[in-house]
């Protein structure tokens, strides 16, 4: 066989039988590195370090059968809500994912494209950006979560409710002695009602509810405090960790 008869065959047939045999399906965990680091590059890039609420995933029509399911978009969502606290950002408006398929797109190659949700068509310079028309709105929903689906918890470290701890998302977490608080203390320390956690633009934000003895987190007291990634909370002789989980 001549050279180039063989360098025909290597590429009609080998290359081919190689692209078949080793195509890898795309799994949930690429789209989830994916999704952290386009927030976390948005974040970098913008002094008020509010990311886009939008997110676009265009996959392999094989892929897209797989994943396009409401498990992995909750997994997909809850992600996004941990990184943007795990980074110190913010989001406005509600979190919204979708998948789409395309044809020209191989199996376990995707594109994420990122912007704000929007009525109208605007013009944008930014690949990265996608800004929808009315019309494409259509199927794009807002994914709900349950009332209890956690992205982040408490737990104390130190007083006589050591070890309590607590596993919460978007509601809010009412922090005290009195019986029907989200977080129960027993501290004698502690207010009835000594705190409360609030969720404001995708973050938890610490409020005291004008205790007799304060709250404090760092050391610090606060009347409000939007919580990051390992912050230590006091109340009375209770001491608190806040964490994505």
């Amino acid at each position: 066989m001549g050279l180039s008869k063989l360098e025909n065959f290597l590429g009609n047939h080998i290359e081919g039988f190689f692209n078949k045999r080793f195509a890898s399906e795309l799994e949930p965990a690429e789209l989830a590195r994916a999704l952290q680091k386009e927030i976390a590059q948005q974040a970098d890039q913008l002094k008020d370090r509010t990311v886009s609420n939008l997110y676009v995933f265009t996959l392999a029509s094989e892929d897209y059968n797989r994943l396009c399911a409401k498990r992995v978009k909750k997994e997909l969502y809850t992600v996004a809500e941990k990184e943007v606290i795990r980074i110190d950002a913010y989001m406005d408006g509600e979190l919204w994912l979708e998948m789409r398929q395309s044809e020209a797109l191989k199996t376990g190659n995707f594109e994420l494209k990122s912007g704000e949700k929007a009525e109208e068509r605007i013009e944008s310079d930014e690949p990265d950006t996608l800004v929808l028309e009315r019309s494409s709105l259509s199927n794009l929903q807002p994914l709900n979560l349950p009332i209890d689906y956690r992205t982040a918890s408490l737990t104390v470290l130190q007083g006589p409710d050591e070890e309590a701890y607590l596993e919460f998302g978007e509601r809010k977490v009412y922090i005290g002695r009195r019986d029907k608080n989200e977080f129960i203390l027993t501290d004698t320390q502690a207010s009835r009602l000594h705190a409360w956690i609030a969720y404001e633009r995708h973050r938890h934000v610490l409020y005291d509810a004008q205790s007799t003895n304060g709250t404090y987190v760092g050391g610090e007291r606060i009347e409000q405090h939007v919580l990051q990634d390992g912050d230590e909370i006091s109340i009375g002789s209770t001491l608190l960790v806040y964490e994505v989980i």
